[in-house]
């Protein structure tokens, strides 16, 4: 009586539990076109420059990644999430590729105490994965503004707007992160090649 009556205990528990799939978690990763770019000017040698942590909208500060149906139906992937926030990610490309192009004489986190002569502030207009009403198509659309500012008088330099659009091979969270990807390294390409002209 007492093996059947454990017999129906163990059955009862493992009926009530459920196996959760494993959520796999990405990472965003720019090419590192600030090599393939080259520094031809000095106008920045002697500068030191502060990059700001990236402004953007509360979403984008978490690790869900999400997408977008019919164009304003916003859903969260099941089984996929970012390793950190997106916010914290781009702000790092940013600043790796800033450093990495060789046009500052240093270049500081946003943390950083030390003194600098401009500070670079960028927002997160948009960083979203869309999908076709039948979820057979997709892409993704990715915008960043920058503004330089001289921050010994507090007075903006210059300012731009930079998008990227690129289509998904594969309509998923992992194709979403590669055209991600891809969309980063355009506009970080792009960036760069700005502070390369403001520097003339």
């Amino acid at each position: 009586m007492k093996t059947a009556l454990a017999i129906i205990m163990i059955l009862f528990i493992s009926g009530c539990t459920t196996i959760k799939p494993a959520v796999t978690k990405y990472k965003l990763v720019s090419t590192d076109n600030s090599k393939i770019f080259s520094a031809d000017v000095d106008g920045c040698k002697d500068k030191i420059i502060k990059i700001s942590q990236a402004f953007s909208l509360s979403s984008l500060m978490h690790s869900d990644m999400k997408y977008t149906e019919f164009q304003n139906r916003v859903f969260s992937y099941s089984q996929a999430q970012w390793q950190e926030s997106p916010n914290d990610f781009i702000t790092l490309e940013i600043l790796k590729s800033i450093r990495n192009s060789n046009l500052f004489k240093s270049v500081q986190s946003s943390k950083s105490r030390g003194e600098n002569d401009f500070i670079l502030e960028s927002n997160i207009e948009e960083f979203m994965q869309f999908y076709s009403e039948d979820l057979k198509n997709s892409y993704v659309n990715m915008v960043i503004s920058f503004t330089l500012i001289d921050s010994k008088t507090n007075t903006i330099i210059e300012s731009k707007t930079f998008n990227s659009r690129v289509d998904v091979k594969t309509p998923n969270a992992q194709g979403g992160v590669e055209a991600l990807n891809i969309a980063l390294s355009e506009i970080i390409f792009k960036n760069i090649e700005w502070l390369n002209g403001v520097c003339r």
